[in-house]
């Protein structure tokens, strides 16, 4: 059996290899501590479509760190709705964001709407002051890969991976769980070869109803018989902030610790005994 890693945001400046390699090592400590120290892990591989995100051609004496989208482009008016919508559901709904003053958020903030930065500013106030403008570049790397021409480059980069030959389970970080569910249930791309058994999602921001919309499952979730699905979600981890049980009967919630210094860290899902057992599982089958 295969692993095959779909990594989430942020990943802009690292490789494959170096993330197969961080991958492998979080799994393998989860896998020693849970199963004992003879536990084998499987050959891992993470596509990898991070340096997408950055195109050092895009401006005059640009380098490699130069971000496709920059933090500061200027909201669309879809983009400004998207990211509306998905901060609502960390706002009580009886919340007039009107009248919220957006001071809270500090210096250093990139230019956002005044609806955008009042949202930001509510959401604080549920979540902790601080902790709404750092939903804010997930929902906006979530957002373009749903609606701009980066998805269908990203979709080319993590088909091989995803669709290679024999016996593999993957694991799917944050974005790359809504890259991964995107790809399995699309017209144009379908499930791919046989041999696919396991669908591991962690720090999944498929509970956003404004990405399930733009996914056309707004109603629920399902994958292609045959594939099990297994749903990490850590305390304290904003972007998964609710399970997806309840959008699809099949998929199974596991609920994490992954402490309160970086509850959606990839490394940290990758070494909980929930995904150690369900890599032992996968490689018996």
């Amino acid at each position: 059996m295969h692993i095959v890693g779909i990594h989430g945001i942020w990943q802009g400046k690292t490789t494959s290899t170096t993330l197969s390699a961080e991958w492998s090592a979080a799994l393998t400590k989860g896998l020693r501590t849970h199963h004992g120290p003879a536990c084998p892990l499987p050959p891992l591989t993470v596509a990898y479509y991070g340096h997408l995100f950055r195109n050092p051609s895009r401006h005059l004496n640009a380098d490699e760190n130069t971000p496709l989208v920059d933090d500061d482009e200027p909201f669309t008016d879809e983009e400004e709705a998207f990211v509306l919508g998905t901060l609502a559901e960390y706002i009580p709904p009886e919340t007039d964001t009107q009248d919220i003053a957006t001071e809270t958020l500090g210096l250093g903030i990139p230019y956002t709407p005044r609806p955008v930065a009042q949202a930001l500013a509510a959401a604080d106030r549920t979540l902790g002051r601080g902790v709404g403008r750092h939903l804010l570049k997930p929902i906006r790397q979530v957002y373009r890969y749903l609606h701009h021409d980066i998805g269908d480059r990203i979709r080319d980069e993590v088909r091989t991976e995803l669709y290679r030959p024999g016996p593999r389970m993957v694991i799917a970080h944050s974005l790359g769980s809504v890259i991964a569910y995107d790809m399995l249930t699309r017209q144009d791309t379908g499930p791919g070869p046989d041999g696919l058994t396991t669908l591991v999602t962690c720090g999944s921001p498929l509970g956003w109803l404004t990405v399930r919309r733009s996914l056309g499952c707004e109603d629920g979730l399902s994958l292609p018989a045959g594939i099990d699905w297994i749903n990490l979600r850590a305390s304290g981890d904003i972007v998964a902030h609710g399970g997806l049980a309840s959008l699809a009967p099949a998929i199974q919630d596991e609920v994490v610790n992954n402490g309160i210094a970086e509850p959606h860290a990839a490394s940290r899902y990758l070494s909980q005994q929930a995904l150690a057992s369900a890599v032992t599982k996968a490689a018996s089958l």
